[in-house]
């Protein structure tokens, strides 16, 4: 029985975001565009032309959505050009959008404190490719540690940062000029302390490393929107600690690991798992490890 109304309750949160989409927005009189900043259980926070309201949403939305807005309630909301998704960590068939409609996907990391987890950067990778939107690293923490051989083989822009020194941060805001993106990465990382100096005001809490676990604490518990003076915005999500993606296609997969294109082994089409003579799996390596683990999905 629970599982019939937990399928229930899906086919209705669907009809309503396909009933929501379906319709053109802020057509009707006294209708407004707007932009969601922030969710919430049966509200949103939305930005109507710089000003920000809290209104009445029954239907799926997640930040970077474009609604439409009416009496105080979302009456429709606009197709996503992009989407940043992640497997549902309570049902694993189920695929969650975490932000929609962006252009760039801002993955920060750091090599120490937290330590450098390079699967998690290949499957935002991953995400980024299957939702259409371009993916840059963000080697925060520089400061700490100075060693980024472990990223080297990434070919995606890599900006190095540390918010200590203040090295990167006018690099990483001319990259995202003119364009909404997301920041997101691992609790810790320094996200909330990379936008402050990214905006130039103290508008993110900034927390530390958990003493006991060495793990972070998540300072950013709901997404919101930062402005910057280039024409940037800014969606800032909580660190996640996992980010699941469900079955990965080959061509996913390639997407991400573009240095493994098959050149220098004996067959085109080479995926470097058992073919004999690739040079990518006689070379090895964590971005190998990671290929074979992913591959397996």
């Amino acid at each position: 029985m629970r599982e019939a109304d937990k399928a229930r309750k899906e086919a209705v949160r669907r009809q309503k975001l396909l009933a929501a989409q379906a319709k053109p927005t802020a057509t009707e009189a006294g209708e407004v565009n707007a932009l969601v900043i922030g969710i919430g259980p049966g509200l949103c926070t939305v930005d109507i032309e710089g000003t920000i309201r809290h209104v009445r949403c029954e239907i799926p939305v997640v930040p970077g959505d474009e609604v439409s807005v009416l009496n105080d309630g979302v009456s429709g909301i606009s197709p996503r050009r992009t989407i940043l998704t992640r497997t549902d960590p309570v049902n694993e068939r189920r695929e969650r959008v975490i932000v929609a409609n962006v252009d760039r996907v801002v993955i920060v990391a750091a090599i120490t404190n937290p330590p450098l987890r390079t699967g998690l950067i290949d499957r935002y990778m991953i995400a980024a490719a299957r939702g259409g939107i371009q993916p840059i690293l963000c080697i925060n923490k520089l400061d700490l540690s100075t060693d980024t051989s472990a990223v080297a083989g990434y070919e995606i822009p890599i900006v190095l940062c540390s918010t200590k020194t203040g090295q990167g941060i006018d690099e990483l805001r001319d990259l995202l000029a003119g364009s909404i993106a997301v920041l997101t990465g691992h609790s810790g990382v320094g996200k909330s302390s990379l936008l402050n100096a990214l905006t130039e005001e103290d508008q993110a809490r900034v927390g530390a490393l958990n003493d006991e676990t060495g793990k972070g604490r998540q300072t950013t518990t709901a997404s919101r929107l930062y402005h910057l003076k280039n024409g940037a915005r800014i969606i800032d999500t909580p660190g996640i600690r996992e980010f699941g993606l469900g079955p990965v296609t080959l061509g996913e997969l390639k997407a991400a690991f573009p240095e493994f294109s098959g050149e220098g082994c004996h067959f085109s089409d080479c995926i470097h798992k058992e073919e004999p003579g690739c040079v990518i799996r006689e070379a090895g390596g964590p971005r190998y490890d990671t290929w074979l683990r992913l591959l397996a999905l």
